[in-house]
């Protein structure tokens, strides 16, 4: 669905609905330069189980037209999304990479209904190397070819690798590199401490962008928090190896 917030037009990819699906719903953010896609296969996974949304941030997929280049920004936009979608409910916000970040910066100062967080693939601080940021500006297809590399195990097919970068170039350019913007801009690590509700962490072994002790050090500085390590997954866990993925967020939302 497409809805209107403050001027601008945001989409919501809705879950399918059997009837059978258990609170609380969940909201997938997704990383830099990507969209809604990402989560596919934790979509098709929560069908039937649980209410499982998944926001475009602006700029990125059906959610247009203009990104932004703070991580605060977007996750002002993601509360507005949620409080359309959940009003007085109950929810929990998963986010990857970029998407993670904002996640960390809406928990630092909750809404009332938010009942856990998921954490992917991301960190407290996020800087971005200046080759990201020279690519970028100066040869863009070096810059596919390595984020193409870099987002995954060796053990990755190179469909998976392949579909995962036709996906980055639907981004705009500009988008982007307001995304890598945002992250090099984030650091959260002196409010860690103020995060309160449960937490999962979770991140993949063979992480070169994230690397695992990112999540170890989220995991030290959120009190109720819990880390799981996917084994032969780098930094598109979620792709790379769903059902671990997938497992360890339905384990951990039936004890919420």
């Amino acid at each position: 669905m497409r809805v209107s917030i403050d001027g601008r037009n945001i989409q919501i990819v809705e879950p399918e609905r059997r009837g059978s699906e258990q609170e609380p719903p969940l909201l997938f953010i997704h990383g830099a330069g990507c969209d809604a896609s990402v989560w596919e296969a934790q979509a098709g996974f929560f069908a039937g189980r649980r209410p499982a949304y998944r926001l475009d941030l602006p700029g990125h997929g059906g959610s247009g037209p203009e990104g932004e280049e703070r991580i605060s920004a977007y996750a002002s936009w993601t509360r507005l999304a949620a409080s359309r979608l959940f009003a007085d409910r109950p929810f929990v916000l998963a986010g990857h990479s970029m998407g993670g970040a904002v996640v960390l910066e809406i928990a630092v100062d909750p809404p009332d209904t938010l009942e856990g967080i998921v954490l992917l693939a991301t960190g407290a601080k996020l800087a971005v190397t200046r080759a990201i940021f020279q690519m970028l500006r100066e040869d863009p297809e070096a810059f596919y070819q390595t984020i193409g590399a870099a987002a995954f195990s060796p053990a990755a097919s190179s469909d998976l690798r392949e579909r995962f970068v036709r996906a980055v170039r639907k981004c705009p350019l500009k988008v982007v590199l307001g995304d890598f913007k945002a992250c090099d801009g984030f650091d959260i690590r002196d409010r860690l401490d103020r995060i309160r509700v449960p937490t999962l962490v979770l991140c993949g072994a063979e992480d070169q962008l994230t690397p695992a002790r990112y999540s170890a050090h989220l995991r030290a500085g959120i009190v109720s928090s819990r880390l799981v390590t996917v084994p032969e997954a780098g930094h598109m866990v979620m792709t790379e190896q769903p059902a671990a993925v997938n497992q360890a967020v339905e384990h951990f939302l039936a004890e919420l």
